[in-house]
């Protein structure tokens, strides 16, 4: 691969993106002085996140449910307000994709196919994230009749004991339950793989193991985002070049075997994906200008990672309002100014260049968050603590 069809793929993330390549390009080029407005048109957004539910059957140890804040502020263990959700989806009309979400199994929550149904009113597509343990054949019939377009299956080992060790399932049982899947309906499937120093040998088989999953169309690995939880466990990242070197391995089994599965992050660009790049070379987030992710409560939220914060309200502002609200935009501000609080540093890579600001931050978060505070690198982790 050579560095101009890196940079090819580089630009596909922003295919039929004007809004979103547009801000892209003023974030680079202007950086603090760049206004904290985000692209309103959907189509070019694409997609946004919305939680439906805080109930999970599994306890991976790299989700953000871990973390002691998270479990104070009283989000978790809930289920969305069903009046208020159908009043919600409306105001998604011109998305391309609804992405069920968050800290959660949604499947758990039963008013999902009816909400499906409705979304398919507004959208074209309507994707879950699931861990696949409850994808059982009744389950399964439930999804194809409400109409959900894409799936996405999170797994995060294939050697018959990591996946049980760091998140609680059999991925045996979950590949058979996606064969059953596959051979039942044409609904596209994507599985999203961390990839951490303690799993990346047990990914190997990944391809050998999911073979037979005819629906399965791309591959999707995730480099780990730190919590203080795997932080206390001594977990880190893996090594880019083992990352490469895994990615080049399932490219090699995927021909052998002739599938038609695509790889996310391509081989060769691990490190060219754009948000990371942004975050990594120029220490701005851009996920706060290009994923919008709407919360339990019907608010926006910074992120997935920071869900239980809340912006402006969609339902009672409308999506455009509230997605440059003036809760998110003066968020929005103090990153320009290089004011990351301490999750952004921790579990982004962020850096904190303005560390008079801090308290600037303090409205957003709850008396269960974290003291805001500049953190330090931690070479031996290669992590922010």
């Amino acid at each position: 691969m050579t560095p101009n069809s890196q940079f090819k793929n580089f630009l596909n993330f922003f295919h039929k993106s004007p809004g979103r390549l547009l801000k892209y390009i003023e974030l680079l080029t202007l950086k603090d002085k760049s206004t904290t407005i985000a692209t309103t048109d959907k189509k070019s957004l694409g997609e946004v996140g919305v939680v439906i539910n805080t109930k999970c059957n599994l306890k991976c140890v790299w989700c953000h449910r871990e973390e002691k804040h998270i479990q104070d502020s009283g989000y978790l263990e809930r289920n969305g307000n069903l009046e208020k959700l159908k009043k919600l989806l409306p105001e998604l009309k011109g998305f391309e994709c609804i992405h069920w979400g968050g800290l959660a199994e949604p499947l758990l929550n039963k008013d999902i196919y009816e909400l499906t149904k409705l979304a398919r009113k507004y959208v074209p597509r309507v994707k879950v994230t699931t861990n696949g343990t409850t994808l059982v054949p009744k389950v399964v019939t439930k999804i194809i009749e409400s109409g959900f377009t894409d799936i996405e299956i999170s797994l995060d080992g294939f050697d018959g004991e990591t996946n049980m060790k760091y998140r609680g399932s059999d991925e045996s049982k979950v590949i058979g339950y996606l064969e059953d899947l596959s051979s039942r309906s044409d609904i596209p499937l994507q599985i999203n793989s961390v990839v951490s120093a303690v799993n990346i040998k047990s990914l190997w088989n990944a391809i050998d193991k999911l073979k037979n999953v005819k629906n399965l169309k791309k591959m999707h690995t995730i480099p780990l985002f730190i919590t203080k939880h795997m932080n206390d466990l001594g977990i880190g990242p893996a090594k880019e070049e083992d990352h490469e070197k895994l990615l080049k391995h399932w490219k090699e089994r995927i021909d052998h075997y002739n599938l038609d599965i695509k790889l996310s992050p391509d081989m060769e660009d691990v490190t060219m994906d754009p948000i990371v790049s942004m975050k990594r070379l120029h220490n701005i987030c851009y996920t706060v200008y290009e994923h919008p992710f709407i919360n339990l409560d019907g608010n926006i939220s910074p992120c997935g990672r920071l869900q239980h914060i809340s912006f402006d309200n969609v339902v009672k502002l409308g999506f455009d309002k509230a997605w440059n609200g003036p809760k998110i935009r003066k968020w929005r501000e103090e990153h320009l100014h290089g004011n990351y609080g301490t999750y952004c540093q921790r579990e982004c890579h962020m850096k904190n260049t303005c560390p008079s600001r801090l308290n600037n931050l303090k409205e957003f978060m709850g008396s269960y968050d974290e003291d805001l505070r500049v953190l330090e690198y931690d070479e031996n982790l290669r992590v922010n603590k």
